[in-house]
């Protein structure tokens, strides 16, 4: 059933964007949709649920718990899509307290990574001026 699977997104590329430099997640969420029959979608449910992405500015952190201030109600987990974990990321403070709990060392936080994009502006900047001071 995999291989079959695999033929037909491969017959259909077009089904896919991968324009955002994505994993295989889109061929994870086909495989599913074409072949689990009965699924269950624990965000649209009756009573409303919260949200759940990371990239959501509007959850409120109470006693190192998310809650959504739309539905009034904690989060269940958080989605990180589109994001590396790590120190600087969107409610890092919470990702790392469960991280950690129980241990009897936190480990300090790293800098944030500079941007690349910063760091090519940079070169860039340099090389630009090295060839007028030449």
């Amino acid at each position: 059933m995999l291989y079959e699977t695999f033929a037909e997104c491969a017959a259909h590329p077009n089904y896919f964007d991968f324009s955002q430099k994505t994993s295989d997640q889109p061929i994870i969420n086909y495989m599913i949709l074409k072949r689990v029959p009965r699924r269950f979608n624990i965000v649209r449910r009756p009573g409303k649920a919260p949200g759940n992405w990371a990239g959501s500015p509007h959850f409120i952190e109470q006693d190192h718990r998310l809650f959504d201030p739309q539905t009034n109600q904690p989060l269940q987990y958080l989605h990180w899509a589109g994001f590396r974990i790590q120190p600087g990321c969107p409610y890092w403070q919470i990702w790392k307290h469960y991280r950690y709990l129980g241990e009897s060392v936190v480990p300090m936080d790293d800098t944030p990574p500079v941007d690349r994009s910063w760091r090519q502006i940079i070169r860039k900047i340099r090389q630009t001026f090295s060839r007028i001071n030449g």
